[in-house]
């Protein structure tokens, strides 16, 4: 877990920052005493931020459920531009003041790049597969004309071989269908399909006869 924190006065605003998707981020400004706080996530950057509430639901991507106080985390945002707003109230002066936050989350898919094997017919061949991200990944791939599907749930492992059923002689196309990412922080998919890479069947070898010659 990467964590991001981005921290301001409520009088002096930070306009601008990145993270990848997954990361956690902190947000803070100056706690006084007496003051209360309350943030608010938005896709929408043409709203008045001083008069309009976020449009973007806040309780499943704040920490706990936690959008109020001087400092927040907030994950699981999808890839995008948001702005986060704080409301800072004074309920003694009876007046209240605002900061904006513009972040963008890039987008950072999990993929999966394969390696083809050769065997002789009856043999078993095994491809190899090597993910990119955290882990642990669910992964679904197919070979040949697509209707077998195998899913794996639950690979921790980075790089790792699956065994082929018995193919027929000759290439055999195999490719990944979709990558899951779920790291417990954030869950990324990318169902946009691998590669794909050949399996090739080779017939038995035959032996000829040896003959003397007169």
């Amino acid at each position: 877990m990467v964590l991001t924190v981005a921290t301001a006065s409520a009088q002096k605003p930070v306009s601008y920052f990145q993270v990848d998707q997954c990361d956690t981020i902190e947000l803070s400004v100056v706690d006084w005493p007496g003051d209360r706080y309350t943030w608010d996530i938005y896709r929408d950057s043409t709203v008045n931020f001083a008069k309009t509430n976020g449009d973007v639901t806040p309780v499943p991507y704040f920490v706990n459920g936690m959008y109020e106080g001087s400092t927040v985390q907030v994950v699981n945002l999808e890839a995008g531009r948001y702005f986060l707003r704080i409301m800072v109230w004074d309920d003694v002066m009876c007046t209240n003041n605002l900061l904006v936050f513009m972040l963008d989350v890039l987008e950072n898919l999990p993929e999966a790049f394969l390696e083809g094997d050769s065997v002789c017919i009856g043999e078993t061949a095994k491809v190899k597969v090597v993910l990119t991200g955290m882990g642990p990944w669910d992964v679904t791939y197919t070979y040949g004309d697509g209707t077998n599907v195998v899913n794996l749930n639950g690979v921790t492992e980075s790089e790792f071989t699956v065994p082929m059923p018995m193919l027929p002689e000759g290439k055999t196309d195999v490719w990944v269908m979709e990558v899951v990412e779920d790291n417990g922080v954030c869950r990324i998919v990318n169902s946009t399909p691998s590669q794909k890479v050949g399996v090739l069947i080779y017939p038995k070898p035959t032996n000829s006869k040896i003959y003397l010659k007169k």
